[in-house]
């Protein structure tokens, strides 16, 4: 009996024992659970808060890439119409409508300042609403915040650029539909979310899953409103998501919304203080990974599956969508070579290879492809771009770097260790004849090559080298091209000396004006002088031709000009003062001068303050400026003579000036280059020189003959009706000292 009852008490006690480790094992299991839940749902959170700040980085990064390549287009636009390459807005809409579809554009609108206007596709446009936002933003490209399109029933975003066509200030837009940039937003996290483009102020712009209808909604108080926050410290991180935005910083956290947790990112877009907003929500996160460990291996293996089959999809996505990026951003649409930023980026890559072998960069330019452009179109010479491009990255060796990097300048860099005039000969004869359809094309080709050296590493600096040994033949029959060589060397590093002592020289004022008097045939009086400069530098005298040419490259010519401008004003002021006298006094203006519409606002400047009238000065325009193609010359003498300045055309005769374009010319003098009085026949009435003068009497405009250095000269100059004489037979140009004692005598 007691045996029986130890027994029972044995198994009551075992049983307890084992109800007792199944309790503990139970607990601990629970315990277990429950940090492996949390310590998964932690974990998880973790790769939320990376994967939603990497997709709304990547969402923005993509956003902003699309914005900035459409609105780099429509800047070249408006650096194409501001150049007068266009007359009308008929040509503007024909030239860009192929692009229009590249860029994602629907259409052109071109608008006055009335809001009147026209579409690329038609459509006529009458006082435009709200037309002074766009005509506000002058200096840059400007995007719109999404609005109704006047023509159709979508919303659009709308770039624009002010512009002057035919002296009028117009606005050109480039429209897209809203929808597009939701291609960019439409990302989802796992199922859920939605992504928001908002302005700095919270104003939902797009949302890219159709949530909100409301126009003008603001999204914190739509989370606010639609979710309804559990406590009061969940509202305050929508309030401070809210002031992070509007002080420009960016932030991932989480907020409990309802009965749902929500992971918000925001992340800045850097157009128009734009943000981009993503949100999803744990209940996909949190609950589907406390089922994944309640429910079998087999579940967790199939959500794995999904989870990754989903980051697959996310991932392909994302590949897909930068492919897409790197093509707008590197790829040439005509050609499908790289653009110039590829061929920068790749080509700086490739001169980090030490390697021994020998390096070129060549420049392959289509001398007057503006030409072929209006002979055969825009459609067809594109064919040819694509037909050049394909042909040169086929000869050159196959370790090159070949790109379009701008209208019909193509670039490539490559290793040769031949004999590179044989292969620049064999590039010349291939890209000089292509054929395109049944058509054959012979093109006049420049080539400029540049043996790169282990020390060079600087693609720019490069390729401004190939750039100017192409300059040598550019234009030239008889060159196929032209080897960077020592000679182009020196002229380099002779230009780079100047250029780094033009700043200083002229501080010190080094540069010195000096006189050459003018006279009239009828009494050999005087009749003025024309001011030109000459560099002191030292016990050196830099001539002229040294450094007038580089500094209108490199547009310190300006800078100049008025620098001449300002010394002529201060010694007629002095003349005046001491003489009672003031000639007349003609000076240089450079056409680069003339990208400026105002720029004669500083001359005026000048003369009002050494009270010197106008009048008193005549600008010389050389022949070159009157038919420099991106220059309105009428307008802008017009504007000159307006301001009551003398105008003279020098060199007349040396260029191709069109007589019809002459005769529209507010001009008072003509100066007849020296060149017409060497090969002048002085005993003869069948010159050349004969027929400009008879030119200028029919316009009433005086006429200066340069070079006179002989009394025959002179006396043939007479004869002919000359008004006015400038040469070594009266004087060579003189300093100021001099000039003065020469017009006391002669005035």
């Amino acid at each position: 009996m007691k045996k029986k009852k130890q027994n029972q008490y044995t198994k009551q006690k075992t049983y307890k024992l084992h109800i007792l480790w199944i309790l503990i094992v139970f607990i601990i299991m629970i315990i277990l659970s429950n940090i492996y839940v949390g310590y998964i749902k932690n974990l998880s959170y973790q790769h939320v808060y990376q994967n939603i700040t990497e997709l709304s980085e990547q969402t923005a990064t993509q956003l902003n890439l699309s914005i900035t390549d459409q609105k780099s287009f429509v800047e070249i636009m408006v650096e194409s119409i501001d150049r007068g390459y266009f007359k009308t807005e008929a040509e503007i809409f024909d030239r860009y409508q192929e692009d229009l579809e590249v860029y994602h554009f629907t259409r052109l609108v071109i608008l006055d300042k009335h809001g009147n206007g026209t579409t690329s596709d038609g459509h006529e446009v009458k006082n435009y609403a709200n037309i002074e936002e766009f005509f506000q933003q002058k200096d840059e490209v400007y995007l719109s915040e999404n609005r109704p399109s006047t023509v159709s029933n979508n919303q659009v975003n709308i770039y624009s650029r002010v512009f002057s066509l035919n002296g009028e200030e117009k606005v050109l837009m480039a429209t897209i539909n809203t929808a597009d940039y939701k291609d960019i937003l439409l990302r989802r996290l796992f199922g859920k979310g939605g992504t928001y483009l908002i302005n700095n102020n919270g104003t939902v712009l797009i949302d890219s899953f159709d949530n909100i209808k409301e126009a003008n909604a603001n999204l914190y108080e739509y989370i606010k409103n639609r979710y309804t926050p559990t406590a009061e410290e969940e509202k305050e991180k929508i309030d401070e998501m809210a002031k992070a935005i509007k002080n420009k910083q960016t932030g991932t956290f989480d907020v409990k919304l309802g009965e749902d947790t929500y992971f918000i990112h925001y992340e800045k877009v850097n157009i128009n203080d734009w943000y981009v907003v993503t949100t999803a929500s744990d209940d996909v996160i949190a609950n589907e990974l406390t089922a994944l460990i309640v429910s079998s291996i087999g579940l967790c293996f199939a959500i794995n599956l999904i989870l990754t089959l989903i980051a697959i999809y996310i991932d392909m996505s994302n590949q897909k969508q930068n492919r897409k990026l790197y093509k707008v951003a590197y790829i040439d649409p005509i050609t499908t070579l790289g653009n110039q930023a590829y061929f920068k980026e790749n080509g700086s890559t490739y001169l980090q290879n030490q390697s021994d072998k020998n390096k070129y960069i060549v420049t392959v330019d289509i001398n007057k492809f503006k030409a072929l452009n209006n002979l055969y179109g825009y459609g067809f010479c594109n064919q040819i771009l694509k037909a050049l491009g394909q042909k040169l990255a086929n000869y050159v060796p196959t370790d090159n770097i070949t790109c379009r990097i701008s209208n019909d300048i193509f670039a490539t860099i490559f290793s040769y260790e031949k004999d590179i005039h044989k292969l620049l000969d064999t590039l010349f004869k291939e890209l000089s004849s292509l054929k395109i359809g049944d058509i054959d094309i012979h093109l006049n080709i420049a080539i400029g090559a540049y043996k790169i050296k282990l020390k060079d590493r600087d693609i720019n600096k490069l390729l401004d080298k190939s750039y100017m040994a192409r300059a040598q033949i550019k234009g030239l029959y008889h060159n196929n091209y032209y080897l960077f060589d020592e000679k182009l060397e020196n002229e380099l590093m002779e230009e780079q000396k100047i250029e780094s002592c033009m700043e200083e020289a002229l501080s010190n004022h080094e540069f010195t004006v000096i006189y050459q008097p003018k006279t009239f045939t009828s009494n050999e009086k005087l009749a003025g002088a024309e001011a030109l400069i000459r560099w002191y530098k030292g016990d050196e005298i830099i001539p002229p031709n040294k450094f007038i040419p580089l500094f209108e490259k490199n547009k310190f010519i300006i800078k100049l000009d008025l620098y001449i401008f300002e010394q002529v004003c201060k010694d007629l002021a002095i003349w005046r003062e001491k003489y009672q006298y003031m000639p007349t006094i003609s000076i240089n203006v450079s056409k680069e001068h003339f990208t400026n519409e105002n720029f004669i606002d500083e001359y005026v400047k000048i003369c009002k303050k050494y009270h010197i009238e106008p009048s008193s000065i005549d600008l010389e325009i050389t022949e070159s400026a009157t038919i420099d193609q991106n220059i309105d010359i009428i307008k802008v003498l017009h504007n000159i003579k307006a301001r009551g300045f003398m105008i003279s055309i020098d060199d007349f005769g040396t260029g191709y000036s069109s007589l019809s374009m002459l005769q529209n010319m507010p001009i008072d003098i003509l100066k007849i280059d020296k060149v017409f009085v060497d090969k002048a026949d002085l005993q003869s009435n069948n010159n050349i020189i004969n027929y400009i003068m008879f030119i200028a009497k029919h316009l009433g405009v005086k006429t200066i003959v340069e070079g006179v250095e002989t009394k025959e000269q002179m006396e043939f100059v007479k004869a002919i009706g000359g008004d006015i004489i400038q040469g070594y037979y009266y004087s060579k140009p003189i300093i100021k000292e001099e000039f003065e004692e020469y017009f006391k005598k002669n005035k």
